[in-house]
């Protein structure tokens, strides 16, 4: 069953089963955002599903790290399709990520004909591509042509390097 509750301008649903909490965010992190507003659940495995993350403020990142530390103690966090705004915070504020570990990620890339669009990169299908600071290849949806990456890749990946060494286990 799926309890949702609104903490400021974010919604959240959790999901709750044996040995697994999942937390999906969607909205702004920002100054209505209170950490301690947020049930924590002990179990194994933390999903956090970040991919409806919208925005970050100053206020509202100081309360996620608050957040962060703090489920760490409730089990091992896992971030899901972690939104492009997501990555950039946890590329300007390492504590973002607490001693949990990115699963998949979206990244921005653009085809000369069709414009810009977001891909979602599977951290572990694509660790050699990521650990070597190299995009994974995509493909246009509409021409199936090569895309281009369309960020500065050594500081997009930059998240990674701290995580390089941790281990990747499955949830």
């Amino acid at each position: 069953m799926t309890k949702t509750l609104n903490v400021g301008s974010l919604k959240i649903d959790i999901d709750e089963t044996p040995g697994l909490a999942s937390y999906r965010m969607c909205g702004n992190v920002d100054e209505s955002f209170k950490q301690n507003e947020i049930p924590r659940i002990k179990a194994q495995t933390i999903n956090l599903d970040l991919e409806g993350l919208t925005n970050f403020n100053s206020c509202g990142i100081r309360e996620w790290v608050f957040l962060i530390k703090d489920l760490t103690k409730y089990g091992q966090l896992r971030f899901k399709k972690c939104s492009i705004a997501m990555v950039d915070q946890l590329n300007m504020v390492p504590e973002s990520i607490g001693n949990g570990v990115v699963d998949s990620f979206y990244a921005p890339y653009a085809c000369e004909t069709h414009g810009e669009s977001e891909h979602l990169i599977d951290v572990n299908s694509s660790s050699a591509d990521l650990h070597s600071h190299v995009a994974p290849e995509k493909n246009c949806a509409t021409c199936n042509t090569p895309l281009i990456f369309d960020a500065m890749v050594d500081s997009y990946f930059l998240f990674l390097s701290p995580i390089a060494s941790k281990p990747q286990k499955a949830s």
